[in-house]
C-alpha cells in the first residue's frame, strides 16, 4: 500500500508539472480596479494562467489575490511596482529580469491617471499623465520584450479622447491629443491660452495618443517579437479614472453617468470591454496588421492623426528611450 501512495503521488506530481509547463502566463498594469480587475477576472475564470499583477499598494494587492481567489484556482503575483517613479519601475524590471524562467503569453499596459485642476508631476519631475500612461508603459514594454514568448500579445490601454471628432469625448470636454513633442510633453508645458483645467484634459487625451503610437512603432521595431496592438475601451463612467477630481465630480462620475451610459455615445463597462481586451490578449480576435488599434466594439480602425505619423513616432520613441536610460542604468549599478 505504502508504493501504491508513493506512486500515486508522483503521478499527480508529473501531471501538475506538466499543467505548469503549459500554463499561460499574463502581465497587467492596474489590475486593482475598474477594467484591469475585469481583465484579470476574465483570465482567472478561464483557468490555466497565471497572473503577474504589479501594485503600488500591499494592502490592495492582497485584496485582489483574494478577490481573484474566490473564483477558479489561479496562480498570482503582486510585485511591487510605482508607475510614478521611473526608479522604481527600473527596480521592478531588474527583479523580473533575474527570473530567466518566466514568460509572458501577454502584456497588458493598462494603469492610467488624469489630473484634475492643475498639470501634477511626478518625483522624478516628468508630468503625471505623461509619466504614468505612456512613460512607465514604454519602460515595461523595452524592458520585458526578451520575456516574450514566440506569439506573444502586448497591448495599451488607449482612448477614444485622442480624437478631436470622438462625441463621447468632446461631451467631456476633451478636444483631441494634442502632440507637440514628447521633450515639451513630459515638462507639462503648456499652449499659449490653455487653461489649467482643459491642459489636464489635453494632457490625458495625448498620452494615450501616445500608447496608440507606442503600439505601432513596436511593431514596426520589433515584428518577429509579438503582436502589439492598442484598445479604446471606451467611457466607462464608474471607474478610478476620477480619482484626482473634486469629491463633487467624484460623485457624479460613480453614481450618475454609469445610469445614464446606455445613452451615452461611445460608453462602455469594464466588463463588456473587458471581455473584448481579453479575446485580444488571448489571440481569439486578430488584427489584420501588427500594431492595430481596437474600438470597445471590437472593431478595428484607424486612429485619428497624428497617431500614424512618422515624425510623432520617431520623436515619441527616441526621446522616451532618453528618458527611461538614466534610470535603468542606475538600477544597474546598485542591483
Amino acid at each position: 500500500m505504502r508504493i501504491q501512495i508513493l506512486k500515486h503521488s508522483s503521478y499527480y506530481e508529473h501531471i501538475h508539472q506538466q499543467h505548469q509547463t503549459v500554463m499561460s502566463t499574463y502581465l497587467i498594469t492596474g489590475a486593482t480596479s475598474g477594467l484591469g480587475l475585469q481583465v484579470a477576472l476574465r483570465l482567472a475564470r478561464q483557468g490555466g494562467h497565471q497572473l503577474v499583477l504589479p501594485v503600488r499598494n500591499p494592502s490592495r494587492g492582497a485584496a485582489l489575490v483574494q478577490a481573484l481567489h474566490t473564483t477558479d484556482p489561479v496562480r498570482v503575483s503582486t510585485p511591487s511596482i510605482d508607475l510614478s517613479s521611473l526608479r522604481s519601475v527600473a527596480a521592478f524590471l531588474n527583479t523580473f529580469n533575474a527570473d530567466t524562467k518566466t514568460k509572458l503569453d501577454g502584456m497588458l499596459l493598462n494603469a492610467g491617471v488624469q489630473s484634475s485642476g492643475q498639470l501634477g508631476f511626478t518625483q522624478d519631475g516628468i508630468e503625471s499623465s505623461f509619466a504614468v500612461n505612456h512613460l512607465a508603459s514604454f519602460f515595461l514594454a523595452q524592458g520585458l520584450l526578451e520575456h516574450l514568448k514566440p506569439g506573444a500579445f502586448v497591448g495599451w490601454t488607449s482612448s477614444g479622447t485622442h480624437d478631436p471628432n470622438e462625441t463621447a469625448a468632446r461631451m467631456g470636454g476633451f478636444r483631441g491629443a494634442r502632440y507637440s513633442s514628447a521633450t515639451q510633453l513630459a515638462m507639462g508645458e503648456l499652449r499659449p491660452g490653455t487653461s489649467a483645467a482643459q491642459a489636464c484634459k489635453d494632457a490625458y487625451a495625448t498620452s494615450k495618443l501616445c500608447n496608440i503610437v507606442c503600439a505601432r512603432a513596436f511593431a514596426e521595431r520589433y515584428p518577429g517579437k509579438a503582436q502589439f496592438f492598442s484598445f479604446d475601451p471606451g467611457l466607462m463612467p464608474g471607474t478610478g479614472l476620477s480619482r484626482e477630481h473634486g469629491a463633487a465630480a467624484q460623485w457624479v462620475w460613480r453614481n450618475v453617468l454609469p445610469r445614464l451610459a446606455p445613452l451615452l455615445p461611445g460608453t462602455s463597462t469594464p466588463a463588456k470591454s473587458s471581455a473584448i481586451l481579453v479575446q485580444l490578449l488571448t489571440g481569439q480576435l486578430l488584427a489584420s496588421y501588427n500594431g492595430a488599434y481596437f474600438r470597445h466594439t471590437g472593431a478595428q480602425e484607424e486612429p485619428a492623426a497624428p497617431a500614424t505619423e512618422a515624425w510623432v513616432a520617431q520623436d515619441l520613441i527616441t526621446t522616451s528611450h532618453a528618458l527611461v536610460a538614466p534610470f535603468l542604468a542606475a538600477a544597474k549599478e546598485t542591483a
